[in-house]
């Protein structure tokens, strides 16, 4: 992708905070599936001075594996080296620690996380702040005031607003949905983007709450918790599942169980399989936010701070409902984005 189309995407696709978006000299604005992958570190880029460390919570599902892609050409056509890493699983949190700590000990120019675990990389976000590397934080934020309290700091947050976009699925269920009979299949403890989508949806509807528990943002795990859900309650029509890979899990036990037609079943990140199960009538809604577009803003906000430029605390990019009133414009607008 031409360097002038992803500028022209991300001035149509974000949508700004406080003033202007990140990119150029202005100031900026504001998961597992079925198999495991290993983990990964991959050098990728231009030729530049710059020396970016990319780190996400895992490489496991489609949302990773499109930010990382989005993330390689970026920083190709804006000429920055890039090493984006992974943990094996995003429960491994410790490992996330240590890629964080090695990247400031390597002295890398600037850091790109998306946190694990919204306490345990503080102490790592203050060690680069004590090397004078800049931390942008991108999908995920981090606990503010426990951050601020322990004297660190990050340059901005990139991404949407969780919560809200979250809002987006549970406003449409409330007024399609009537005697709504929930099970809500929860992501990982400690992670506030996944407390976020949580609430988001729980704070838009009045169904009665028939189950909610974790499944780890696992597909497998899933599908095992949507099987003992139906079981035990039976009554179940409503599934809301913060990740794409619950989701996808839920579809599989509600279809084998022979309850396909009787649960409709909401979920985030509009992943392919997604995309696949609205057509096809089992899933109703999914939100996406743009991994791509989450990436190359997050690249170009880190190069902004190494250059010394202040930003915004949170630069927050695009969310949207996908249902089948929209499907195909969807399809569209990736496609264009991803050529």
């Amino acid at each position: 992708m031409k360097l002038k189309k992803i500028a022209a995407l991300f001035m149509a696709m974000v949508m700004v905070v406080g003033a202007t978006a990140c990119g150029g000299n202005s100031d900026a604005q504001s998961a597992s599936g079925d198999g495991e992958a290993t983990e990964s570190t991959e050098e990728s880029g231009g030729d530049g001075e710059l020396n970016i460390a990319y780190i996400v919570k895992a490489k496991t599902d489609e949302f990773w594996t499109s930010m990382e892609k989005g993330a390689e050409a970026y920083a190709k056509e804006a000429g920055v080296n890039l090493e984006f890493q992974a943990p094996e699983k995003e429960t491994d949190i410790e490992k996330q620690v240590q890629m964080v700590e090695n990247a400031v000990i390597k002295g890398v120019d600037g850091i790109v996380l998306s946190v694990a675990d919204s306490q345990a990389l503080i102490p790592s976000i203050i060690k680069a702040n004590e090397a004078d590397i800049p931390v942008v934080l991108v999908n995920d934020t981090i606990d503010e005031e426990a951050l601020e309290a322990d004297g660190g700091h990050v340059e901005t947050y990139v991404g949407i607003n969780q919560y809200d976009a979250a809002k987006l699925a549970g406003d449409y269920a409330a007024e399609n949905i009537t005697d709504g009979k929930i099970c809500y299949l929860e992501g990982i403890s400690g992670v506030k983007a996944h407390e976020d989508r949580l609430l988001g949806f729980a704070d838009s509807v009045d169904f009665d709450v028939l189950a909610s528990q974790t499944a780890k943002c696992d597909r497998n795990e899933a599908f095992n918790v949507m099987q003992n859900v139906l079981s035990a309650t039976p009554d179940v029509n409503v599934v809301w599942a913060i990740n794409a890979e619950m989701g996808q899990g839920a579809i599989q036990a509600i279809e084998q169980g022979g309850f396909e037609g009787k649960v409709q079943v909401f979920d985030f990140d509009a992943s392919s399989d997604d995309l696949a199960a609205i057509e096809a009538g089992t899933l109703v809604g999914t939100v996406a936010q743009y991994p791509e577009i989450q990436a190359s803003t997050a690249i170009q906000c880190c190069i902004d701070a190494i250059n010394g430029e202040e930003l915004e605390p949170h630069t927050e990019t695009k969310a949207q409902l996908i249902t089948k009133d929209n499907l195909e414009e969807y399809r569209a607008e990736i496609a264009e984005l991803t050529e």
